[in-house]
């Protein structure tokens, strides 16, 4: 029996995926090389990058010895989140603030932004001609269209959202520098460039990507919203993507450590007699969400304990 020809809709996902999980490392290994020969190489006992070990442990040494990206792996092997924290979030490429205090491009250039989850930024090109601000943009506007992909809930893109989705790439490699045709070699294919292998190695990615996505979310202040959507989507998904079920259980087991994490914070600091009400409101409300990202997965059982009661009565 002869397979059903790909909707329309179904081939603007597939696309989307492919440049994603293919061109977006590219782009971002390109950045992260220039960003490292331009800031770090030139200096005194230091070298231009050459994906050597030598060269990996410096990474690690100028991060201060304690780095989230797999430099005992070449870089050609890092994904788009180990590349994410090797650049915007990277203390390598920090920069001062007003105050004087060193900051990641992250923390100067794009939390100022404050940009909705599930938007993007309106332009990536900074107003005031700074080329590290642009930079972080750029990367970031990819990192958005990354999560994009991971918060999916359906296989499917309609053409409005597809070609939002490419002029925002686009944008973000010109940005930086990148040529845009692997992009637009992409956006022509046919239903025929995407044979069942394929199709099946794009999801194996997206659902790799996702994996690697739910660890990088460890600042709960930060990415609280994040966890919540992600937990959401991940949710609409399962029941017909059993391989989603182990993102459930990742995410489930995250969220119960920094609820934990919290609980035992606040409660060092009431023995020490150093917490104030402005402390326990803050840390209270901080639980508050993650029981409610919890909560939103699984509804909470009559054994739930004190995770269900005030913060006051869990420590009293």
């Amino acid at each position: 029996m002869a397979l059903q020809p790909y909707r329309d809709e179904e081939l603007n996902f597939f696309k989307f995926s492919s440049i994603v999980l293919n061109e977006f490392p590219k782009a971002l290994r390109q950045t992260f090389r220039t960003m490292w020969d331009n800031t770090i190489g030139h200096r005194p006992r230091c070298q231009l990058w050459d994906d050597s070990p030598a060269v990996r442990n410096l990474f690690v040494s100028t991060e201060g010895g304690k780095i989230k990206v797999p430099t005992h792996k070449s870089y050609n092997e890092w994904d788009c989140t180990a590349l994410f924290q090797a650049t915007i979030y990277a203390q390598s490429f920090a920069l001062p603030g007003s105050s004087g205090h060193y900051k990641t491009l992250s923390d100067l250039y794009v939390k100022p932004r404050c940009v909705p989850h599930g938007r993007f930024h309106v332009s990536v090109v900074s107003p005031g001609g700074d080329d590290a601000e642009t930079t972080a943009l750029a990367i970031d506007q990819l990192r958005l269209l990354r999560n994009k992909l991971c918060h999916s809930t359906s296989s499917e893109m309609d053409k409005i959202t597809f070609d939002q989705y490419v002029h925002h790439a686009k944008d973000a490699f010109k940005a930086l520098g990148i040529e845009t045709d692997s992009i637009d070699a992409i956006g022509s294919l046919m239903e025929s460039d995407f044979p069942t292998n394929q199709v099946r190695k794009l999801e194996q990615g997206v659902r790799a990507e996702t994996r690697a996505y739910i660890k990088f979310l460890e600042d709960v202040s930060s990415d609280i919203d994040e966890l919540k959507a992600l937990s959401t989507a991940l949710k609409q998904k399962v029941e017909s993507d059993t391989a989603h079920k182990e993102d459930i259980a990742m995410l489930e087991e995250k969220v119960n450590e920094l609820i934990g994490s919290a609980i035992d914070e606040l409660k060092q600091k009431v023995e020490g007699h150093t917490a104030s009400k402005e402390d326990v409101a803050m840390l209270e409300q901080k639980i508050t969400e993650l029981k409610t990202a919890q909560e939103a997965r699984n509804p909470p059982s009559n054994n739930s304990g004190n995770l269900s009661q005030p913060l006051l009565e869990t420590l009293t």
